[in-house]
């Protein structure tokens, strides 16, 4: 009897084990086939009753993942490494999952630990560049794109990266990676508007030119390289052939204010002042802040005679290359109090009438230079004659302005003006 019950109880593992493996594929099926939502509700179950194959975590983690719900796909994860502790696959998808969730300090742990694993993990080296840019810690960004383009130095994302991290910081060495992106995949739009785009910020819009022509040929209708060709003739001095550009960027669509812009420039340096018009106008209604907008609208509605509205341009244009008064006040004020500090003190009162001049309600650089005029120059009389400024235009400000410090010093400035007074009587002044 002992045999018939062995081979009776192979035939049973034999059963369940091959059920499983029917159960497992069954999940597979409906997680290839987009059931995300079913895929879950099945591992669940399956969880709960006590399953805990590597297989039934990872499908209901990628299902959670799939529908967006990270913070549920973590808590698999989790569970699933309690289990299968050191798993490469999960511990690389609980890393992209703190990644998504935008939990970067966790994501950066789990990307440097499968980087520990193995030194030749392209993706995750990536992924720390990735994190480090976003956080501004730019050093660690290039550290790790040096380690992606040591293995892999046809790498485009880490090239591409490396070019805006150092195109960020105005460093010329951008172009660099830019053109060896583009040399390598000269069909990729991103590579070639960037390049493209370096040149002509690197005063070089010539050699932007046929990579802008190169990728129209490829996607005649790409508005970023039609307008981008047209500003690198600009930028050469060639009014006309921008025009051209501009014009078929806005038959595309196109109604940016930087196309409207220097199309109507442009057909202002032809002397095409009607043109002109129509162009800058409706990009000041876009962006009524440009100066360049108004001086250029203002210049040609003169020329057609509109003297009215073209002075209100040009008049727009100078306000809005003026500096705020009280900005520029500022300036000369820390300009006088570095003076002071050097004890030059009649340059530190003329920086400080500089600022009183600028703005007439930054009162306070007039205590200063009553100030420097009674106790560094010992001139009582001029002395005097800026205290009494002092007070008149503290008078003159808002009261809300007139706050704390402004009180005090007012205090202050009043009893030594009567003082002064009884010194200059007594002198005989």
């Amino acid at each position: 009897m002992k045999p018939s019950r062995s081979f009776s109880f192979t035939i049973c593992l034999f059963f369940v084990s091959g059920t499983h493996v029917l159960s497992q594929e069954h999940l597979s099926d409906l997680y290839y086939s987009g059931s995300y939502q079913e895929v879950i509700g099945t591992t669940k179950a399956r969880i709960t009753s006590g399953d805990t194959t590597f297989n039934t975590f990872y499908l209901k983690a990628l299902s959670e993942a799939q529908l967006g719900q990270n913070p549920q796909a973590i808590q698999t994860l989790d569970r699933a490494l309690m289990l299968h502790p050191g798993d490469s696959r999960l511990l690389r998808m609980q890393a992209g999952q703190f990644f998504e969730a935008g939990d970067y300090l966790q994501a950066r742990q789990g990307y440097q630990n499968l980087v520990l694993q193995d030194s030749t993990d392209v993706s995750s080296w990536m992924k720390l560049a990735e994190i480090a840019s976003f956080r501004q810690t730019y050093d660690q960004a290039i550290e790790a794109l040096n380690q992606v383009l040591v293995l892999d130095s046809m790498n485009l994302s880490s090239l591409m990266m490396m070019g805006d991290i150092l195109n960020r910081h105005n460093n010329s060495g951008a172009v660099v990676y830019y053109a060896r992106a583009y040399r390598l995949y000269p069909e990729n739009q991103k590579a070639a508007y960037a390049l493209a785009n370096m040149h002509i910020q690197s005063r070089e819009a010539r050699k932007a030119i046929p990579i802008c022509e190169q990728m129209l040929e490829i996607d005649s209708s790409n508005i970023k390289f039609c307008k981008l060709l047209g500003y690198a003739h600009y930028k050469l001095g060639a009014p006309g052939k921008a025009v051209q550009w501009f014009d078929y960027a806005v038959a595309l669509g196109d109604s940016t204010v930087f196309t409207l812009k220097f199309k109507g420039i442009s057909h202002y340096l032809r002397t095409d002042f009607g043109a002109a018009i129509g162009a800058l106008e409706d990009a000041v209604k876009k962006d009524s802040l440009d100066a360049e907008l108004h001086f250029f609208l203002g210049a040609s509605l003169s020329t057609i005679a509109e003297m009215e509205t073209a002075m209100y341009h040009l008049n727009k244009s100078l306000d809005l290359m003026k500096p705020d008064p009280s900005v520029v006040s500022r300036i000369y004020s820390e300009q006088g109090n570095i003076k002071r500090l050097e004890m030059k003190y009649e340059e530190a009162y003329s920086y400080y009438e500089k600022a009183w001049i600028s703005d007439s309600t930054n009162a306070i650089s007039l205590y200063y230079m009553a100030s420097i005029l009674d106790n560094s120059l010992h001139l009582s009389k001029e002395a005097l004659v800026d205290y009494q400024r002092y007070i008149e235009a503290l008078d003159q400000l808002p009261e809300k302005t007139e706050y704390g410090q402004g009180v005090s010093i007012r205090a202050i400035v009043e009893d030594r003006i009567i003082t002064l007074k009884e010194e200059l009587f007594f002198r005989d002044e």
